[in-house]
């Protein structure tokens, strides 16, 4: 009897897994670029982002995957780190929500909730329906794994030697929190170890006292699963993580020598065992949400001082996020070169505010700045490119594939920018300051707002690739027709000037007419970077 309750229970257990597993992905597909943008919104408070915490876990239903999202997120484009862990913080409070839904009886609409799915995922014409229909059919799952577990539970409720075993977890929560720990951490969701002590409890086969001790384990032996998706990440995701951690411990920490009497007040507000495990569970996030809320700021300087970033600075054209030992985690690796093209965009960010200044006043220590910088990006480009090279063809899903085919192109157009900037106009400059020759005021002048117009537009390209933002991504789109004909009247007005014999418009003429094509040119490369980002978001690769 037993051996069968084993694998009744193991049956049960896994099928469980399978439906939590399944309801992230599909949710996540679905609704995963949207709670980013969620993140990333102009002028978002960290109560907004809390309360963006607890909307996405009731949809994605895992506070495993929101806070993954969140880490993965802050690999390539980090939130303050206050922010995040507001975030954090309402992810918690809203799985609470699942757990509470899943503490009634309401496996016996499993059929109906599978079927939902079913017809979703299979007929679904677009892809976000599909990917709904998937996380409904893993919900459905999760109802008839409940059930399976249920059943399995009244099994163990009359074997003497298991039921006793449950009651000693009652006398010992120390014990019990530690087995809370160990399970969560095991299955890799606190959400499962819920779901399976609430079927225990439905059947008066776990005793209330054990519990809270349970509940509180599994919350802290949940936060490992942002230990699996910082892993091999950026600094800023590894704040995030261990902030989840230490967050839920401490909280843990300070509920457990009061246990007795928050049992007592849990048992008050229902005396239903498996409401209970559901209300402690509300009980324990929302504590832990009003105790750190207002000391997420000083808890983030002091992660902050904990785990110091790499500096940028100084470093040229060497990789600063670049690590070999993380290359067979493909997912890793493509975020360290996310950071790396990200560090590369600033370097050529800055070479064009130098040619702003070499246009303005052109003299012989700016062009060798400009030459120094482009040496440093296009070492940086070599690096990056062998880095990519290096990543198993086997370790790449397609949309990881598409990823790194995509960051080629987009180390390609930079590289090129950064080529525009210094053979052109940096070869021009250097050569007019050795004669002695400047632009005319008045071609100066429309030189430098054809820079400025193609600046602003190259970083809300860099912008629209950090945030995988498709409307960012458009509008720079839109800005390139603007910008071609900017350079035609502009390249009309220089001629006129030489027609009236302007003579610094005739000494400046190869100069200016070569630099206005030069950053049209590089207009287009911001329009190629943004195509790329419109082609991630449209494949699912910018996840």
């Amino acid at each position: 009897m037993i051996d069968a309750l084993f694998i009744q229970i193991l049956g049960g257990i896994l099928l469980l897994l399978y439906g939590v597993r399944l309801t992230g992905l599909g949710f996540e597909l679905a609704l995963g670029a949207r709670m980013k943008e969620w993140w990333a919104a102009p002028g978002q408070g960290r109560l907004r982002g809390f309360g963006a915490g607890v909307v996405g876990t009731s949809l994605l239903q895992s506070s495993g995957a929101v806070v993954t999202l969140l880490i993965t997120f802050a690999e390539i484009s980090p939130l303050p780190l206050a922010h995040s862990l507001s975030v954090v913080l309402g992810a918690d409070l809203g799985s609470t929500l699942t757990v509470q839904v899943l503490s009634f009886r309401i496996y016996q609409y499993a059929t109906i909730v599978l079927s939902a799915g079913i017809l979703l995922y299979l007929w679904g014409r677009k892809p976000w329906i599909r990917a709904v229909g998937q996380g409904i059919l893993g919900i459905g799952f999760i109802l008839l794994s409940l059930k399976f577990l249920s059943i399995a539970a009244e099994g163990v409720g009359k074997v003497e030697s298991l039921r006793s075993l449950m009651v000693d977890l009652g006398g010992a929560p120390v014990v019990a929190f530690a087995w809370g720990v160990f399970l969560s951490a095991l299955f890799q969701s606190a959400t499962a170890l819920l779901i399976l002590l609430i079927a225990f409890t439905q059947q008066g086969v776990l005793p209330v006292p054990a519990v809270l001790p349970l509940v509180l384990g599994a919350n802290v032996g949940g936060s490992s699963v942002a230990f699996m998706a910082a892993s091999g990440l950026a600094v800023e995701g590894k704040r995030v993580a261990w902030g989840h951690v230490l967050m839920k411990t401490s909280g843990a920490l300070l509920f457990l020598p009061f246990y007795t009497l928050a049992q007592q007040f849990l048992t008050v507000l229902s005396s239903d065992p498996s409401r209970i495990v559901a209300n402690a569970h509300t009980l324990f996030n929302l504590t832990v949400s009003v105790l750190f809320y207002p000391m997420a700021p000083r808890a983030a300087r002091l992660l902050a001082d904990a785990f110091p970033g790499k500096m940028a600075a100084g470093a040229g054209g060497k990789p600063v996020f670049l690590d070999r030992e993380h290359l067979p985690v493909a997912g890793a690796a493509l975020g360290q070169v996310a950071r790396e093209i990200i560090r590369m965009a600033d370097m050529i960010q800055e070479m064009q505010s130098v040619a702003v200044q070499a246009v303005r006043a052109p003299d012989l220590d700016l062009p060798e700045r400009i030459r120094g910088m482009d040496d440093d990006v296009d070492r940086l480009t070599r690096e990056i490119k062998v880095f990519l090279s290096e990543l198993s063809e086997g370790s790449l899903d397609p949309g990881q594939t598409k990823r790194g085919i995509a960051y080629i192109a987009m180390i390609s157009d930079l590289e090129n920018i950064g080529d525009f900037i210094d053979k052109t106009l940096g070869e021009h400059v250097r050569r007019m300051a050795e004669r002695g020759q400047r632009f005319s005021s008045v071609g100066t002048a429309e030189l430098v707002s054809l820079l400025a117009e193609v600046e602003e537009m190259y970083r809300e390209a860099v912008s629209a690739f950090v945030t995988r933002d498709r409307k960012a991504a458009e509008i720079v789109l839109s800005r390139k027709k603007v910008i071609g004909q900017m350079e035609r009247d502009l390249r009309l007005a220089h001629i006129r000037r030489l027609q009236k014999g302007t003579p610094e418009s005739l000494e400046s003429s190869a100069a200016h007419l070569d630099i206005l094509s030069s950053w049209k040119g590089i207009a287009s490369h911001c329009a190629a970077i943004a195509y790329n980002v419109i082609e991630l978001e449209e494949h699912g690769a910018g996840r």
